[in-house]
């Protein structure tokens, strides 16, 4: 036979060959966050958009609790607390849309689970409009495990998303799940602390035995199996409020290694409810396939992103790979702290300014912390033109109603910043409007700014004579 022949038929029997084995994949990216407790560190923002630009398929979820009030929480949601106290202590019960739906929206999150923060926090009036907030924000809200009293599911179970791939559609199922034992572990019974007889939703006073929770492990093979059968997911996620071991003995809320062992169908777990961080644990289940386990932290310290390998069968799609691993927000985590420490730092300096009552005090002086420039904003100024002047997105600040906003910065960054209120600490600015110009005064250390100290009146959080720091134009 012809040496170029037998070549040419060598060749194409190859390309035939290759393209009969040749295998069609695609990768499947799901990040997740856990515990905000309302913390949402621009940082956060800057890394998720930064992942979408690179993969515009990728799901964000939360795994729950972030609802409440920690240092870095959004002063929009302090606000919005202090509002709803306020309406309560009134007897003046009203729907106030939550600020947190809004900035989970902005960081582009796709669904978030209920955890036992979000119902110790409300009654059911109040968490039912947080749900409808949410869920008018495109945000899904997932507790399968939770019940009204007739049966029926008080929220989604879990969503299914269809990613369009360039080799296909890919079924990406998310489940929420929530740990059983809702409520504290004490309550105050009169003027004691006492144990609390059941921690379980179905017995917490706010919800009347409006809802109940059912064995989370239990219901997750109840949907799993409607995920696969009905949904013909073709991924399964179980994002859970839950621990993966359980804290004591007595707290067998933590389920993760049940639901990773017992429960057939489930791929990957985020975990949460005990603040740790887990990059990646791996458990077989009851059918010896591989389960992974991630748990991202708490207060938006970092976030975790799994990743799946699949691969085009006649069938539909086979996981082929898939591992998780966390990415780190250090340098919010470190800003934060800074900014804790020196507000105390300064705060403990002017509340010790009450025993020199008429006298005149530099502000650079009051206290060690060491600070360059300062601003000044009247109230009402935009926390846009705030940002703007500072030059970068500190913190989730609100428009202050009643008080001067003061910023101290060390070079280019903000080491101080006052409150939005003058209710929340038992001392406050005073100024001249003529003393501003463009609605902000600028602050040189021992140049400009001194205070005279003066008498306040009656605080209304510690009814006690407040602290009032007159300005001094120089």
């Amino acid at each position: 036979m012809d040496k170029k022949l037998l070549g040419c038929i060598i060749g194409v029997c190859t390309l035939l060959i290759s393209g009969c084995t040749s295998t069609k994949t695609t990768d499947i990216s799901v990040l997740a966050t856990t515990d905000l407790h309302g913390v949402i560190p621009y940082e956060l923002n800057n890394y998720v958009a930064s992942e979408k630009k690179k993969d515009k398929n990728l799901t964000l979820v939360d795994a729950g609790d972030f609802y409440d009030r920690e240092f870095g929480t959004s002063e929009d949601m302090q606000k919005f607390s202090e509002q709803i106290n306020q309406d309560s202590k009134n007897e003046d019960v009203k729907h106030r849309e939550i600020p947190i739906a809004k900035e989970m929206k902005e960081v582009g999150y796709d669904t978030i689970t209920l955890g036992n923060h979000e119902f110790i926090c409300n009654g059911k009036l109040s968490l039912d409009n947080i749900i409808d907030d949410f869920e008018k924000q495109g945000i899904s809200v997932l507790s399968a495990n939770t019940y009204k009293k007739n049966g029926d599911s008080y929220t989604k179970p879990y969503v299914i998303k269809e990613i369009k791939t360039s080799e296909g559609t890919v079924k990406l199922g998310i489940l929420g799940l929530t740990i059983k034992e809702v409520g504290e572990s004490k309550e105050f019974v009169g003027d004691k602390l006492v144990p609390t007889k059941s921690l379980e939703l179905k017995d917490q006073k706010q919800y009347n035995g409006d809802l109940y929770m059912n064995d989370l492990v239990e219901d997750a093979k109840k949907w799993v199996k409607v995920m696969n059968e009905k949904e013909d997911a073709d991924i399964i996620v179980a994002v859970a409020h839950t621990g993966e071991k359980p804290k004591k003995p007595k707290n067998p809320g933590n389920r993760i290694q049940d639901l990773a062992q017992q429960v057939d169908g489930i791929d990957a777990i985020v975990a949460g409810h005990n603040h740790v961080q887990i990059k990646q644990n791996n458990y077989k289940n009851k059918s010896g396939e591989d389960v992974i386990v991630t748990e991202p932290g708490k207060h938006g310290e970092c976030i975790s992103k799994i990743n799946f390998k699949l691969e085009k069968t006649k069938k539909g799609w086979d996981i082929v790979d898939k591992s998780s691993d966390i990415a780190q927000f250090d340098e919010s985590k470190k800003h934060f702290k800074e900014l804790f420490d020196n507000g105390v730092k300064l705060d403990m300096g002017i509340f010790e300014m009450g025993e020199k009552l008429g006298e005149e005090i530099s502000l650079s002086k009051v206290s060690s912390l060491k600070w360059d420039k300062g601003y000044v904003f009247k109230p009402g100024t935009s926390r846009e033109k705030i940002y703007d002047t500072v030059g970068s997105k500190f913190y989730r600040i609100t428009e202050s109603d009643d008080a001067y906003r003061v910023i101290l910065m060390d070079g280019d960054k903000v080491v101080y910043f006052s409150t939005w209120s003058n209710d929340l600490i038992p001392y406050n600015f005073e100024f001249d409007s003529a003393d501003f110009k463009d609605e902000i005064l600028t602050l040189t250390p021992g140049k400009n700014d001194y205070f005279k100290v003066e008498k306040g009146k009656k605080h209304p959080m510690t009814s006690s004579p407040s602290i009032k720091l007159n300005y001094i134009s120089k």
